[in-house]
């Protein structure tokens, strides 16, 4: 047995199902070996940012660990800002990169990728010899298993080293056990909210991984309290009675509107930066409570009033047995912020800026947001487009909503993150919002979901320019022109790779919508040309706070 051949056996015993790949010399055995010998299918990417970022992709709408394999050298730089953005998400993504061969010195792709790894995925580690090699693995898998990406090097000398023809794999390492809270703190928050004349709870992706959504729906019942939601967690209370939906900037407006009634915050599992606290008037004047399994979480920009350590589900649940016990009657919903849960009320109320050649992309994303079905599983790509995205369409849940730009800003990771979905949920049409400059920066991978015929619609809000940096220029009185760049024909160039094409640039193609969504099998592209002139309210609260 070769060390390679070990490494491919654990991922088959890891439950490992996809191998995202893009082959270079310090790699083509052990893909080889994975395809072949043990029969996971290889999906073949055509750039490294977007092989790893299929497998961010993958993870995200899954659930499991999406693993990618690279080569040495240019062939894990090239993936390092979808390694950032891994890390930044805590998606459990593993990076096999080959790398130089040990002890050669001259080696023109050598350098130090174990460094690198570290500095962009957070953990990595380079395999010198057959030795060490399981304690790194139970590294690896350790770190993947607690959501966080992990670069493992493999020098290809190394992969080829002589391992136990006995050896089989078994896990070395122990599931995370959930942290229990103080039950005396437990009481002493029990009795905030009792007391409180009107609670609200507000939940985030810490939630979303302990699995507390039913266990907060019922604590909200007891105390009437509006269920709130980072944007990472949108979705978690789709459908519940007292859903304000995402708090912040990037919502609807009904949760920040609902704040304004309450004098207490449960935040569970929620990181309380500026962007959720809509740079502090959400958390104003309001006693803030924060249940985190993470010590680490309480020391955010918003400081909280009470801090409680515990996993969010156990908690939430712990929370509701001592408030039964307490109350002697369930708070009913105050008729005012029922009102505010009920309103439609759109997060920009100003008239549509249509054109003869051109669309508000508000008046798009309302006419996509009412044609997708109920059930819909949505990936929101980068820049001013994907703000006006964030707050029109509705998520069903949060392990079928993304929007890549949130985690740390990049353009270029939305297309190959829904192309990771879609070998994720096979079962249902991705539908991915993009916008023409950050379609281009992964458009490599436009190639990878046509070959595969994927089931994905894209649809390009294409104002043919950098849209943000467009309303930053003309927010300076600087000239516009250095932030045009001049967009092809998508649908055309859809059609010529093999895709189904669509043109909207007006309100009389507002039909092919419908048209778009049903009625193909493979990709999708729809080129939407919308008005450049529109400013949504998030990007003039940015521009107003940080200057």
């Amino acid at each position: 047995m070769k060390l390679r051949e070990a490494l491919a056996d654990a991922l088959v015993a890891e439950g490992v199902e996809l191998l995202f790949a893009l082959m270079g010399d310090a790699n083509l055995e052990l893909i080889c070996d994975v395809g072949e010998r043990c029969g996971v299918p290889v999906v073949f990417g055509r750039h490294e940012q977007g092989v790893v970022g299929m497998a961010d992709g993958y993870a995200r709408f899954s659930g499991q660990p999406g693993v990618a394999t690279v080569t040495q050298g240019p062939g894990l730089t090239n993936a390092a800002t979808s390694l950032v953005v891994a890390a930044r998400r805590r998606s459990p993504v593993l990076v096999l990169a080959g790398d130089a061969p040990v002890g050669d010195l001259h080696n023109p792709q050598l350098f130090d990728q174990a460094s690198f790894g570290r500095l962009t995925a957070g953990n990595s580690a380079r395999v010198d010899a057959a030795g060490p090699f399981e304690e790194l693995l139970a590294s690896a898998f350790r770190a993947v298993r607690s959501n966080s990406p992990f670069v493992l090097n493999l020098p290809s000398d190394v992969q080829n080293a002589e391992f136990d023809s006995g050896w089989r794999y078994e896990r070395r390492y122990a599931a995370s056990q959930p942290v229990l809270a103080d039950p005396t703190l437990v009481d002493s928050v029990a009795s905030v909210l009792a007391d409180a004349r009107q609670p609200a709870i507000l939940a985030g992706r810490g939630a979303v991984a302990s699995g507390a959504g039913p266990a907060l729906c019922e604590l909200s019942e007891l105390l009437a309290a509006p269920l709130l939601t980072t944007l990472l967690a949108n979705g978690l209370f789709a459908g519940a009675p007292l859903n304000a939906g995402v708090c912040g900037g990037l919502g609807d407006g009904r949760a920040l509107r609902a704040l304004e009634r309450c004098d207490v915050i449960v935040a569970v599992g929620a990181s309380l930066n500026q962007w959720t606290t809509h740079f502090g008037s959400a958390t104003a004047g309001r006693k803030v409570i924060q249940i985190d399994a993470d010590a680490a979480a309480f020391s955010g920009q918003a400081r909280p009033d009470i801090v409680l350590q515990g996993d969010a589900r156990a908690t939430a649940t712990a929370l509701t047995e001592r408030l039964r016990d307490r109350l002697t009657t369930t708070h009913s919903v105050d008729p005012a912020l029922a009102l505010i849960l009920d309103d439609a009320e759109p997060r920009d109320p100003a008239p549509y800026l249509d054109t003869d050649h051109s669309l508000d992309p508000r008046h798009f994303l309302d006419a996509l947001d009412d044609a997708l079905p109920r059930e819909r599983s949505v990936v929101i790509g980068g820049g001013h487009c994907a703000q006006v995205a964030c707050f029109t369409i509705r998520a069903s849940a949060p392990e079928d909503w993304t929007c890549t730009s949130v985690d740390f800003g990049a353009l270029g990771q939305g297309l190959p993150v829904a192309v990771g979905a879609c070998f994720a949920r096979p079962d249902r049409r991705i539908t991915h919002i993009t916008g023409d400059g950050d379609l281009m920066m992964g458009f490599s991978e436009l190639d990878t979901a046509i070959r595969y015929s994927l089931p994905l619609t894209i649809f390009v809000l294409n104002d043919e320019a950098m849209g943000q940096e467009r309303h930053n220029l003309v927010h300076d009185n600087l000239p516009t022109r250095y932030a045009s760049y001049p967009s092809p024909d998508f649908a055309a160039l859809a059609s010529a790779l093999g895709a189904t094409g669509y043109r909207i640039e007006n309100t009389d193609g507002l039909g092919q919508i419908n048209q778009a969504l049903g009625g193909h099998d493979g990709v999708v592209v729809v080129d939407v040309r919308i008005n450049g002139e529109y400013l949504n309210p998030v990007s003039r609260d940015i521009a107003e706070h940080l200057g």
